[in-house]
């Protein structure tokens, strides 16, 4: 009988994604999360699997002298040292296409939020504040406005999607590639009109050394004063501390982070304390189905652990 294939799985999944692996693999659990450990659990393993959060480093990788593939779930690999993997002939596999409708949607929801504060009109009925609440209008209806969205990829494009055919509003993007066409209206620009002329900025672009930083204080002095900034996509991709200053100079209309840098954010981090921005804890992603999308990994590292060697690439 061949052996089966020794897979260490660094982070858990669910039950139903581990006894899937575990039916097909020898599964090794590192007994701690620290460089070490995981250099010593992974030294004799064919694969590895993990979630975005882990760090896999060149290390890492040399460590895993049997290494053939490295399973992410979810969509980015930006933790992942994807040089060292080609060097070392280690296929990255991840599960690019398993949270794009959750992601979109819950950057509409932040949105939303946003425009319309619906938790605090709640808690002003709840206060016994009912005419106060109903005194003045608030906010602005989706359709009135321009979405600028960076980065038009899977999650990019359905957000734009929704927008332009679901709402009615205008929508602006900005991409390395080509992309389009699309069957909403959208128009391509610059990342300079995105800034100047957007209501709405939403960004959904892997972090790379090209994209770190990507809104800084230049960029939000850039933005009009009543101008939104959603992220969901990753942290570094914006300046904190510029973003910071802005809104607590009330420099921008707001914003909304299911993403931020450093994460999570410390206690007593100055961004809990502005009265214009939502904070979430990078869950965009983790609806019942999406997470079992991004735990379908397990199913595509062993269908390449069974491919003959030979054609590994």
């Amino acid at each position: 009988m061949p052996r089966l294939p020794r897979i260490l799985l660094a982070e858990p999944l669910d039950a139903d994604a581990e006894r899937r692996l575990e039916a097909a693999a020898e599964v090794v659990r590192p007994g701690a999360t620290d460089t070490k450990a995981l250099r010593e659990a992974v030294s004799d393993c064919v694969a590895l699997i993990t979630r975005t959060h882990m760090r896999v480093s060149r290390d890492l990788l040399l460590s895993g002298k049997h290494l053939r593939v490295v399973g992410v779930a979810g969509v980015g690999t930006d933790r992942v040292d994807l040089d060292a993997a080609r060097e070392l002939g280690i296929v990255v596999l991840n599960t690019p296409d398993a949270a794009g409708d959750a992601v979109a949607e819950f950057t509409l929801a932040l949105m939303l939020q946003l425009l319309r504060p619906v938790p605090r009109l709640a808690e002003d009925l709840k206060r016994g504040m009912y005419r106060e609440a109903r005194a003045a209008p608030h906010g602005v209806e989706l359709r009135e406005l321009t979405i600028g969205i960076v980065g038009m990829g899977r999650i990019g494009a359905r957000v734009g999607r929704i927008c332009s055919a679901g709402f009615g509003a205008k929508v602006l993007y900005n991409d390395i590639v080509d992309v389009g066409p699309f069957d909403f209206a959208a128009e391509a620009v610059d990342k300079s009109t995105i800034w100047s002329q957007a209501d709405i900025v939403s960004l959904h672009v892997p972090l790379t050394d090209r994209t770190r930083g990507l809104v800084d204080g230049q960029v939000l002095a850039r933005l009009q004063p009543h101008a939104l900034l959603i992220n969901t996509a990753r942290g570094a991709l914006i300046d904190s501390d510029a973003l910071t200053t802005a809104l607590l100079e009330n420099r921008i209309g707001g914003a909304a982070l299911d993403v931020t840098h450093p994460e999570p954010l410390p206690p007593g981090h100055p961004l809990f304390n502005t009265k214009n921005c939502i904070l979430t804890p990078h869950v965009a992603a983790r609806t019942s189905r999406g997470l079992r999308r991004m735990f379908a990994i397990v199913d595509a590292v062993l269908a390449h652990l069974a491919r003959p060697a030979a054609n590994l690439d």
